[in-house]
């Protein structure tokens, strides 16, 4: 579950001192002078740290931070939108409670449940898009098992039927068929109109 620490001074609802052990050695991306924004707090500026595993940020000085695993990654976009927030950044939507492997340390009070709205903002703008793209690549490393099962359930894979070489779709999702596979239906149909004569 998300965390409210009640130890460390500045401290807004979430984040907690994170113990070296906490930070990722191997990230998909790291970006430095992240500004961040918990539940509507402004945290101040840290590194943000973006591992297969899960999400860091740590704000410079103190250690102070959060960890975000995947699974309870709701939605995360890239917003513009001046009104919200002053500045470009990425929007994370993220669900508190259920994950086990969710941060916890003693000492900690249990937040209350509801989803929360972080906000991390580079200080160079043109990093944005990168820290969007590798949340997106980290998230595909931990789909959602329910989603998994049902597509398994609907037996959808033309693959494994033998049919890729057949089937094919266009950018608006129109059915095309192999130009060798056409030319071999249009063979067939041409034979059949044969033997039709020869038996008339």
């Amino acid at each position: 579950k998300a965390v409210v620490s009640t130890q460390s001074t500045g401290c807004a609802a979430g984040a907690r001192a994170l113990s070296h052990q906490e930070v990722p050695t191997s990230c998909i991306h790291t970006e430095p002078a992240c500004t961040a924004q918990y539940r509507g707090t402004e945290l101040g500026s840290g590194k943000l740290y973006i591992a297969e595993a899960d999400i860091v940020w740590i704000r410079d000085g103190d250690e102070v931070g959060f960890k975000l695993n995947y699974k309870q990654l709701i939605a995360h976009a890239i917003s513009k939108d001046m009104s919200a927030y002053p500045r470009p950044c990425v929007y994370m939507l993220y669900e508190s409670g259920g994950g086990s492997d969710s941060p916890n340390s003693s000492g900690d009070e249990e937040e209350e449940e509801g989803n929360i709205e972080i906000r991390i903002a580079p200080q160079n703008d043109n990093t944005v898009q990168r820290i969007y793209e590798a949340i997106s690549d980290g998230q595909l490393l931990h789909p959602d098992q329910e989603e998994s099962d049902s597509e398994e359930d609907q037996g959808f894979n033309p693959v494994g039927l033998g049919m890729s070489n057949q089937i094919r779709f266009d950018s608006d999702g129109q059915l095309l068929v192999n130009q060798d596979n056409e030319q071999e239906m249009e063979d067939d149909n041409e034979s059949r109109r044969f033997e039709d004569m020869e038996e008339d």
